[in-house]
């Protein structure tokens, strides 16, 4: 019989990567997708610009403003995990059609005999197909809708499923206030797994705001994670909900209802924006530093930084989060307008 340790390796991972809770499959799909998502410590929800980067976290954000834009990133997730991402954007009619593959690889891995006999290597992976439409209503107003298509490979075993994600936008009239809302991968497995059941996918509602503060560089932005579930904390073995004793029966559970629950669910972020072609990010997720962060030592878990800079034709983003002091990673990512190259002068 092979020993295959795809399924160790792969467990301890997610389990040291993945935040405390989870109970669905294809949680790869959280994993911010674009270096500008991850200089706002995840995600840009709330955020509605010229960005093409900004779009596979609110498909609201695509609208024919993005007519022939195109974007790649690459992630250094930890170790020798790695995703990326391309998506681009067309314009049809009053509207945008947008195309984007994302990926996220594993690296390799040697397969062995039960007698520890190597007998080759194989490498395992997650990849999903991006379609989405967009347009704006009334300047002010925009709506868009994603559908996935998703496939998992891990040797011999597969899985796929369909996914789809609904978003909806605001921008003040002055562009100085924007807000958006997501329902993210809303859908189902399309295999069955080896327990004969069809696997759930990672559904969130999140909703956010951004506001630009007048004559001045900065924009502050706020995010709500999760409006579908009050309960990110009683799963954590650090939750500082406190505990909660039925009178008759005399059992203990910890209380649901806490200020720890609540701050799980935000992400605050701030940006420094000097004209159009520079800005700086900075960013704080509070699930993330709660629940991964070491108690006695916790450093930078749950900040993010990032940068853009623009360089004639080029847009270039990168951002860097801190997960706990063992571990990070590091998000490249280039845009650019391809009209831009055909343009005659």
């Amino acid at each position: 019989m092979r020993v295959h340790f795809i399924v160790i390796l792969l467990v301890s991972a997610f389990s040291g990567l993945s935040q405390i809770g989870g109970n669905s499959a294809y949680s790869f799909l959280n994993i911010p997708i674009s270096a500008r998502s991850s200089s706002l410590g995840g995600s840009s929800i709330g955020f509605k610009d010229n960005d093409i980067n900004l779009v596979q976290d609110n498909p609201s954000n695509l609208d024919t403003t993005l007519h022939n834009n195109l974007s790649i990133n690459y992630i250094n997730y930890v170790s020798d995990i790695n995703a990326g991402t391309f998506y681009y954007a067309h314009r049809i009619k009053k509207g945008a059609l947008g195309v984007g593959i994302q990926f996220l690889g594993y690296g390799n891995f040697e397969k062995r005999e039960a007698n520890g006999d190597k007998t080759g290597e194989f490498k395992a992976g997650d990849y999903a197909l991006n379609i989405g439409y967009g347009r704006s209503f009334k300047s002010v107003w925009s709506a868009g809708a994603n559908i996935k298509l998703i496939y998992s490979n891990y040797y011999e075993y597969f899985s796929s499923a369909v996914a789809l994600d609904l978003g909806g936008g605001y921008k003040g009239k002055k562009g100085l206030f924007t807000a958006g809302i997501v329902l993210k991968n809303l859908g189902t497995s399309l295999r069955k797994n080896q327990a004969g059941e069809l696997e759930s996918l990672p559904f969130e509602i999140n909703m956010g705001i951004s506001q630009r503060v007048p004559n001045s560089p900065f924009r502050f932005h706020l995010q709500y994670h999760h409006l579908q579930k009050w309960d990110l904390g009683s799963d954590d073995p650090n939750y500082q909900g406190g505990v909660k004793t039925n009178v008759k029966t005399g059992e203990t559970s910890r209380k649901k209802f806490t200020v720890d629950n609540f701050m799980r669910h935000f992400i605050l972020g701030t940006d420094l924006v000097f004209g159009e072609n520079f800005f700086l990010t900075v960013a704080y997720n509070f699930r993330r530093r709660t629940e991964l962060a070491f108690s006695q030592r916790k450093g930078l878990s749950g900040f993010s930084l990032g940068a853009g800079i623009k360089i004639k034709r080029l847009r270039f983003n990168y951002s860097y989060a801190q997960y706990t002091l063992s571990g990070g990673s590091s998000h490249i990512g280039i845009s650019t307008n391809l009209s831009e190259y055909f343009t005659k002068k």
